[in-house]
């Protein structure tokens, strides 16, 4: 037992650490080295560093099944992340069906993406940004995945988040894909808020935040719990863009194709449904959590089924498509489902990662050999104005930005007051000492 769980112990650091040690190396060679970094090396490092990940995953998988000793299974300790005073944070990593399947999965789909991408964005500008990206992506996954307390969970929740909102603006020249990622961004720090405070009460009603003190839940005041659970269903919601956050979906697609295959179509947008799944002992004690889960779940996937069929642009409706099933995903979460839930997931993802690789040669095709022209749907040979009503609506996604926007503007139009006030106030004290040219 004693070999196998060590042998398991440095596989893991190994998945997590060795896309983030291929960043390292070209940050260092970037800043050190005066000369542009060529694609090959940067290639070579990123696609060393996620082969390392994905070997490291299947060492995990095979001391789990037993194939190298006793099967290790559970909490595998790493010390203390994090100790102030009688506080502390424990560095631990947890190994079970979920967490293996999930760190696999995302290992191999990112590289894959690495590969593709390699070909992909030959000569681009920002090729070597986005492997360093792409690195970063790849640790966050991998700490999401295998973290066996919130606190490692919420690090890797950050990594995603960070690396999503700076691919989203990959193209920065212009202004389009920036805004975007400052509305994806700001939809996940709304989210995070979430988590972060479910997370703090989790650790004050359960004694710890780690994975497995979770069984403990059903002891909780049911008040409690739900309160719990809901903040955990706020934060998915918002990673996983479903209603009301689905908004910031379609902008996303200002990204690089590879980079919105793997988080729109893969990854990311099921990172909250993996967050839900990994908590499951405190939503199955609150049956309000769950019965809202379900609502929004087929709610967001009625929504996005009927958007899906009036998108024009390709990607769009892609990234509609994909949050229909999630939709459905989170509803299966919500009925207990969780096993039929996992499987979904994944296969939902190896399938989307295509269809998104493959999205540009579509669209050439289409270009080259027409449209094909369907007959009236059903819907509109049984009540046309009924048909009409329901296609405007889709067409504008029920003004669901609008609606976000109007919300947002007061804040918006206080932290532009606020920022011009500091500007005047940061003048004033510069003439006043002297140094206003």
């Amino acid at each position: 037992m004693t070999d196998s769980l060590s042998i398991v112990r440095a596989a893991l650091a190994l998945a997590i650490l060795a896309p983030l040690l291929s960043v390292f190396i070209i940050g260092v060679r970037v800043l050190l080295w005066p000369r542009p970094t060529s694609e090959r090396m940067v290639t070579a490092v990123v696609h060393t560093g996620l082969l390392v990940s994905i070997g490291a995953g299947a060492v995990v998988l095979a001391g789990y099944l037993g194939l190298i000793g006793a099967p290790v299974t559970g909490d595998i300790e790493f010390g203390d992340w994090l100790r102030l005073r009688d506080f502390r944070i424990p560095a631990v990593l947890l190994v079970d069906r979920i967490s293996i399947t999930i760190a696999l999965f995302a290992s191999v789909l990112t590289a894959l993406v690495a590969r593709f991408s390699r070909t992909y964005l030959h000569k681009e500008p920002g090729f070597t940004r986005f492997f360093t990206l792409l690195g970063l992506f790849a640790t966050g996954t991998q700490l999401v995945a295998l973290a066996g307390a919130l606190e490692l969970f919420f690090a890797g929740w950050e990594l995603i988040g960070i690396s999503s909102a700076f691919f989203i603006g990959f193209f920065h020249e212009r202004d389009e894909p920036v805004r975007s990622a400052v509305r994806a961004f700001a939809t996940y720090r709304f989210s995070d808020a979430g988590l972060l405070i479910a997370t703090v009460m989790t650790f004050d009603a359960l004694g710890s935040a780690r994975f497995s003190a979770f069984g403990s839940a059903t002891t909780l005041p049911a008040m409690q719990s739900t309160a719990i659970a809901l903040l955990f269903l706020l934060s998915a919601m918002g990673k996983s863009a479903q209603l009301p956050f689905s908004g910031w979906l379609p902008r996303a697609m200002e990204g690089p194709t590879p980079s919105s295959a793997l988080f729109y179509g893969a990854v990311s947008i099921h990172a909250g449904l993996f967050l839900l799944l990994r908590v499951w002992p405190m939503l199955e004690v609150s049956t309000i959590a769950r019965t809202m889960s379900v609502l929004v779940g087929l709610s967001t996937a009625v929504y996005a089924a009927a958007v899906v069929r009036v998108h024009t642009d390709a990607k769009g409706a892609l990234a509609h498509a994909t949050l229909a099933q999630v939709g459905l995903i989170l509803a299966e979460i919500g009925l207990g489902w969780t096993t039929l839930a996992l499987a979904h997931l994944v296969c939902h993802a190896f399938l989307r990662l295509g269809q998104y690789l493959k999205a540009p040669n579509m669209i050439h095709d289409s270009h080259r050999l027409g449209h094909a022209h369907r007959g009236p749907s059903r819907l509109e040979q049984w009540s046309p104005r009924l048909s009409s009503r329901v296609y405007a609506a889709s067409l504008h996604r029920l003004r669901l930005d609008d609606l976000v926007d109007a919300m947002l503007a007061p804040i918006v139009a206080m932290a532009r007051l606020l920022d011009r006030a500091d500007q005047r106030f940061r003048r004033a004290l510069s003439i006043d000492a002297g140094t206003e040219p």
